[in-house]
């Protein structure tokens, strides 16, 4: 193969800073309530806007001073702000720190290190523009070398997107913002200055900066809403439900292993319904029920109506937030998305493991493999991809390119199974870490016929190594679940013969900015690939 026009321009790399926000915790017992309780019965408590906002302003209003100045990179000229400070740096020395940041693709924690290195070694503008290599990407230079450096704390989330913005922002002073822009910037830079802390943190116990992970326990509660949201309808739930391999495969699990779960405790971990919870109390276990869905107020109303409310207990909240009364002798939890990884539940399930799992306490599943092979799909490729080639007549090539770059969700029939399938990755989650979940390796695949290969299908197996034990598989030579497979499509169709050895390679990361997506890089031959599951 060769490289051509079509090959698909990288995906953007960004970095959110992160703002945990510890909350409040509630149980809620299932005989409470027959219906939704008029009060909000979250496990969440957010302080208002307003209380945050009147907090910050009070200090405004007081006259108190911000600490450290915003000191110039090449000389001692020292500014009252950032923005100052990057119009000076601009006309006095010729840099442009901000179109220098875009051009790096520099996330919060690299232009940190970027900041320090230069105040550090002191490389002239015109040294630093012509490096090319990034000797700033060192976790010592998380280490501010001046103390208060308000230029740390300038925040450079969304600078590819917002340069124009940027640079009319240089020519304004904070003295004619209103206080509301004043409270954003306040607010703004306070979260810039809880991911350099959250660094810090992670330098002084001995992590390297590059070992340290966003996860979902991260994220606020704000940014997960809509992801919360789409559980309380009841559509995906009876999606769910009708998956008769996922449900069975959990039903035979605890059930089958009744001996592991009668008088014991269950941490029944993103409940929905509750159809695991009610098994598990069939099984004869006690079973605390998370959720942050409000679908979970139909799981009570279930539980109640085939009498099993005084097993099952009830907590509204996101798991991260709640304070269990105890720990439990078994957790189970149907976390698996797209993919495997898609949503980022491994994270709470890894929480949860860690936080409320009893000493010898086992996990339902407790293993995950993911696999990959190649498939030939001519028909779904013209109707999804070659489609862009000839739309009445026009070409709508850059509407192709974005097509390809995102992952499809899709049953893949056996006939166009084309490969042999290699597995790219096992997560034993009795010790597996959320760092686990981004990933590269090498891949061989051995072409079963003469076909022209139009992509790649990724799928997982999870297993309950139990005395009775399940295995849940998803791939296109078992039953179809919900999960179905992911696609990774080709731009353009490839010739391959029976016996040909498929030789490449596959990385998967989370994306910076949305954690629950993952982004999949995948090199076959002289071209590389790059697509989205999200």
């Amino acid at each position: 193969m060769s490289k051509s026009d079509d090959e698909m321009p990288p995906l953007e790399d960004d970095l959110t800073p992160v703002h945990q926000l510890t909350s409040a915790s509630a149980q809620v017992r299932c005989a409470a309530h027959s219906t939704p309780p008029a009060t909000n019965t979250s496990a969440i408590h957010i302080d208002s806007e307003s209380s945050d906002e009147d907090e910050w302003l009070e200090m405004e209003e007081e006259g108190e001073e911000e600490k450290g100045c915003a000191t110039c990179l090449f000389c001692e000229a020292m500014e009252k702000n950032s923005t100052a400070l990057l119009a000076h740096m601009l006309d006095s020395h010729g840099f442009d720190l901000v179109q220098f940041v875009c051009n790096a693709g520099l996330d919060q924690v690299a232009y940190i290190k970027l900041v320090n290195y230069v105040r550090a070694t002191k490389p002239s503008p015109e040294e630093l523009v012509v490096l090319k290599d990034t000797p700033w990407d060192e976790a010592t230079h998380l280490t501010p070398v001046l103390k208060d450096d308000l230029l740390l704390m300038f925040d450079v989330e969304g600078l590819p997107g917002r340069q124009n913005e940027v640079e009319e922002d240089m020519g304004r002073s904070c003295e004619g913002a209103s206080r509301e822009e004043l409270t954003r910037i306040v607010l703004r830079q306070r979260e810039v200055l809880q991911r350099l802390l959250q660094a810090a943190a992670c330098l002084a116990d001995g992590k390297k900066q590059e070992g340290w992970q966003r996860t979902v326990a991260d994220r606020r509660p704000e940014e997960d809403e809509g992801y919360f949201n789409s559980y309380a309808h009841f559509d995906i739930h009876h999606e769910m439900l009708s998956d008769r391999v996922r449900t069975e495969a959990y039903r035979d699990a605890i059930l089958g292993n009744t001996e592991l779960l009668k008088g014991k405790r269950v941490l029944d971990l993103g409940c929905g319904t509750g159809i695991l919870s009610l098994f598990s109390a069939k099984a004869g276990a006690t079973v605390t029920a998370v959720d942050m869905s409000d679908v979970i107020y139909q799981a009570m109303e279930i539980a109640r109506e085939n009498k099993m409310d005084k097993a099952i207990t009830f907590s509204k909240g996101r798991l991260e937030d709640l304070e269990l009364p105890t720990k439990y002798h078994c957790i189970v939890s149907e976390w698996m998305g797209y993919f495997l990884l898609f949503e980022g539940m491994l994270d709470s399930v890894l929480y949860a493991r860690d936080h409320h799992l009893m000493p010898g306490g086992i996990l339902m599943p407790n293993r995950c493999s993911l696999h990959l092979l190649g498939i030939e799909d001519l028909e779904s490729h013209k109707k999804l991809i070659t489609f862009w080639d000839d739309v009445y007549g026009f070409r709508m090539s850059c509407l192709r390119r974005e097509v390809v770059k995102e992952a499809s969700t899709d049953v893949v029939k056996g006939a166009c199974v084309l490969t042999s399938a290699a597995q790219i990755a096992e997560f034993n989650l009795m010790t597996a870490q959320p760092s686990d979940t981004e990933f590269s390796c090498p891949f061989s695949l051995t072409a079963k016929r003469d076909g022209q290969m139009t992509g790649f299908a990724g799928y997982f197996d999870a297993h309950f190594d139990l005395p009775c034990p399940v295995t849940l598989p998803t791939g296109p030579n078992s039953t179809p679940t919900h999960w179905k497979q992911t696609i990774f499509y080709l731009p353009h169709p490839q010739s391959v013969t029976k016996g040909e050895l498929l030789a490449g390679h596959i990385s998967v990361r989370r994306k910076r900015r949305e954690v629950r997506s993952l982004e999949v890089t995948i090199t076959w031959g002289d071209q590389t690939f790059k697509y989205l599951v999200e």
